[in-house]
């Protein structure tokens, strides 16, 4: 079935075998193989899914600027094949970055990089060193393109006073009639309603660079290299657009230093690992700190604070509203999920992360 797609695109040799692959939840991935002069080569193929990403033709506007710029640079450092360490696209036979194919369906290629394996977990501070200086060298490899050459495919997307306000709204609406479960979680709230504006007060002041950033730099989209456990590249690039470095250094930070993880199944354990925070940090600012202003370098720890308030409210929002927007495995499950991160956010606003190196 997927035959036809392949073919549209610029693969040498015949197609042996077609796999999905991969645990994503947002495209539809598979694992292509070719046969070429006696050589097996690999390529992954995704389906974009145009019920999240409504402009897909943006959205690979987007990858095809930044993944050229991070090949240019890498090349420029004596990469000759970037390919084989960074997310590349594969064109179609026309010369595009994407296939637009009779069902309307959108369709790209990247060629699949060999050396590199994924975790969904922290395994250690040497880990965690690396997924810090992961995201630190994607930033570092685009600080010199211009933001602007990229469109705002997500509107919205981290401007936590919008959250607050649609948490508000759902919660005064109660149309699931869950609001009485919640009062603990309302006094929570309100009691921190100043971190909703903390950083992006500074964005609207210009105090802080709009830079091009990732987005979603959580643990897994961090490539390791399978035999030296040092960081690749980052990868699932669609979230990719203009916006601030703090909101990926703290929703690194949340996503690597938290051990249980989103669903910990015992809130009484969730805590905020120090001792990752501190991995997570050195391995960013060992590539970050070479472009990143005196103020953006201060704001770093404000804004592990705020991610992680911001993505308890998006929870608990969803919760009050009937689950609609995330996915759940039982009727409360947004509502736990609400519930650690806050306890999350209480166990890091028991330390002065200011003072932590």
């Amino acid at each position: 079935m997927l035959e036809p797609i392949i073919s549209q695109f610029t693969v040498p040799g015949t197609i042996i075998k077609i796999e999905r692959f991969g645990y994503g939840l947002i495209n539809d991935t598979y694992l292509c193989r070719t046969l070429d002069g006696g050589v097996t080569l690999k390529y992954i193929l995704q389906r974009i899914n145009t019920a999240i990403f409504k402009h897909p033709e943006q959205v690979m506007e987007n990858v095809g600027v930044v993944t050229s710029h991070i090949a240019d640079r890498l090349r420029a450092k004596g990469i000759h094949d970037p390919s084989g360490v960074t997310p590349a696209l594969v064109q179609t036979r026309e010369g595009k970055s994407f296939l637009l194919d009779d069902a309307g369906e959108y369709w790209r290629m990247f060629h699949f990089i060999e050396s590199g394996e994924v975790f969904d977990r922290i395994k250690s501070a040497d880990h965690a060193y690396e997924i810090g200086r992961g995201l630190g060298a994607f930033q570092a490899l685009l600080s010199d393109l211009s933001p602007e050459k990229l469109h705002d495919t997500l509107p919205g997307f981290h401007v936590t006073p919008m959250y607050l306000a649609d948490y508000d709204e759902v919660l005064a609406a109660d149309v699931k009639k869950r609001a009485h479960q919640v009062t603990g979680e309302q006094e929570f709230v309100n009691a921190r309603r100043s971190l909703a504006p903390a950083l992006t007060n500074l964005i609207a002041a210009r105090d802080l660079p709009l830079r091009v950033v990732h987005n979603d730099p959580k643990v897994n989209n961090v490539m390791i290299h399978a035999t030296t456990g040092k960081a690749l590249c980052m990868l699932d690039l669609d979230t990719v657009k203009p916006g601030i470095v703090h909101f990926d250094f703290g929703d690194c930070v949340r996503s690597a230093a938290n051990p249980l993880g989103e669903d910990a199944p015992d809130l009484e354990s969730v805590r905020f690992d120090l001792s990752l925070y501190r991995a997570v940090r050195r391995g960013y600012l060992r590539e970050a700190e070479t472009f990143l202003t005196q103020k953006e370098l201060a704001l770093l720890p404000k804004a592990v604070e705020v991610i992680t308030f911001e993505l308890g409210i998006r929870f608990l929002a969803d919760y009050l509203r009937g689950d609609t927007y995330f996915k759940i495995n039982y009727p409360s499950h947004n509502l736990h999920r609400a519930r650690v991160q806050f306890k999350l956010l209480q166990s890091i606003e028991s330390t002065d992360l200011q003072s932590v190196l």
